[in-house]
């Protein structure tokens, strides 16, 4: 039987003690309340299904939130990860108070529906409340005239009218989605969590079709290193021509050091590679490197700080953006080399084992997302083929 007194005005004290469980205790306001809840708990240790949930009862989703940026968010190896990461969140706690008051025991699918719904229909804002990126209606200063009232020639012109606001992308949405999920999961155990509310089976993500299908001929590919390696930066060259030789995400190019290149063994080792399964992991893998590319390391100066392509990642986007501008290949853009490589390594034969060591991939499910196989590519597969003519014959 469970224990039942009163501690003082609409406070219940009830504790449950079975052999084979820890005493469990709940404080309620009334004596009904305390009953009801010790019959309920007493039945599911009948039925050993019990499981203590007075951690996730006495934890807000908040405090989960400020758990999570802090031991696992604060050590993403990427600086950008970690920053867009952090603001997400940022912005969430600052937006949503009212959720995040909630016990992580008492989140609801419900809740995230809600979030969700209300989200899609809100307007974009940028910067901090109240700072010049926000969407706000622009005054417009009057120019200088004179007393005739006739403007004068060197008056200001009045400015462009600002972009026309528009409401949170649906991609948007489902980062943000996941990333609370991602927080609700994290040690969930330990808070007796069996469900996540925010699991994509009860929360619908919104429909998003973000894959990117974009090939540039071999001519194409040729015409953009040849523009990249006319900047007035000496690495812009070099780093573009060896991402489409060995594949790398940007980030790890640019923390690329010297000291894990080994030209004898023709492989680098990647540091800090993104991994979406286990985020708070680092991962550091070996890839190979192609002819070009040993040629390409070999012709390099070594920097003073160790790192192969010692430039900022402002530096190069800003060029590679003139370079594609340029060529009118508005389109393209860096992590495109990526897709590019995969896909040329799928259309050259390469297994999907093979080609997940060189892309660092983890999933089978994101490699099939960066593969964008030719049009003619199947065609030509099935023309090597024998046909069954020629065998009759």
């Amino acid at each position: 039987m469970a224990t039942i007194r009163q501690k003082g005005p609409e406070q219940w004290h009830a504790q449950v003690r079975r052999t084979g469980w820890p005493p469990i205790t709940e404080t309620l306001r009334t004596r009904k309340d305390a009953e009801t809840w010790a019959r309920d708990v007493e039945s599911q240790m009948d039925r050993g299904i019990f499981v203590d949930r007075s951690a996730a009862e006495r934890t807000t989703f908040g405090e989960r939130i400020e758990i999570y940026k802090k031991e696992v968010t604060a050590k993403r190896p990427g600086a950008a990860s970690r920053a867009a990461e952090t603001s997400r969140l940022n912005r969430f706690m600052r937006d949503e108070p009212k959720l995040c008051a909630y016990a992580v025991a008492h989140l609801r699918p419900e809740h995230f529906e809600e979030y969700r719904d209300r989200r899609l229909t809100q307007i974009v804002t940028r910067g901090k409340p109240g700072g010049r990126g926000r969407y706000k209606p622009e005054k417009i200063k009057p120019g200088r005239v004179r007393k005739d009232g006739t403007p004068r020639a060197n008056a200001a012109q009045p400015k462009a009218p600002s972009k026309p606001a528009k409401t949170v992308e649906p991609g948007t949405v489902k980062r943000e989605l996941t990333l609370l999920k991602r927080v609700l999961d994290y040690k969930k155990r330990k808070l007796g969590l069996l469900i996540n509310p925010a699991n994509t089976e009860d929360v619908k993500r919104p429909v998003v079709n973000d894959e990117r299908d974009v090939r540039l001929e071999d001519a194409q590919i040729d015409e953009l290193i040849a523009e990249c390696y006319r900047s007035k930066n000496p690495w812009v060259g070099p780093i573009v021509e060896f991402a489409f030789e060995v594949g790398p995400r940007r980030g790890n190019l640019l923390r690329l050091n010297w000291k894990d290149v080994d030209l004898k063994e023709r492989s680098v080792l990647l540091r800090g590679v993104k991994n979406s399964r286990n985020p708070e992991e680092i991962l550091d893998v070996p890839v190979g490197l192609s002819p070009r590319a040993l040629e390409i390391l070999k012709a390099l100066p070594r920097s003073l700080n160790g790192l192969v392509f010692p430039l900022s990642a402002n530096a190069l986007k800003s060029a590679f953006n003139r370079a594609r501008h340029k060529l009118g290949l508005d389109h393209y853009r860096f992590h495109d080399i990526r897709h590019e490589l995969i896909s040329s390594l799928i259309e050259a034969g390469w297994s999907d084992t093979q080609v997940m060591a060189q892309s660092a991939h983890r999933d089978p499910k994101s490699l099939k997302r960066y593969t964008n196989l030719r049009k003619k590519h199947l065609a030509d597969a099935l023309a090597a083929i024998p046909s069954r003519r020629s065998k009759k014959r």
